[in-house]
């Protein structure tokens, strides 16, 4: 099974909109913290287009919530597939990241 790399897209609205699409694994981590970092203010992540997410895109999530936590702003990951769902409970970040 060939899944697509990840894709990002930013919305500039308020809140900000970063969509990811494709399968968040480790090529993705990066790409993901450079523009999670790079966005003022709170952010929706926009993950209904992910078909994949492995540990690293846990642990890149996870360290984003942290930063966005630590400045006083929030990032909530919205519309998560039915893969990024499963995740997050088998680990129980479900009940600690802010999803919508």
């Amino acid at each position: 099974m060939d899944l697509d790399p990840l894709v990002l897209s930013v919305d500039g609205g308020d809140p900000t909109v970063v969509r990811a699409e494709g399968e968040l694994d480790v090529a993705g981590v990066s790409p993901l913290s450079l523009v999670l970092a790079d966005q003022d203010g709170d952010v929706e992540l926009d993950c209904s287009g992910l078909e994949f997410i492995d540990a690293a895109g846990v642990g890149a999530i996870v360290r984003a919530h942290q930063s966005y936590e630590a400045r006083g702003a929030k990032l909530v990951l919205v519309d998560p597939s039915k893969p990024v769902v499963r995740v997050l409970r088998l680990v129980d970040l479900d009940t600690v990241l802010h999803i919508r």
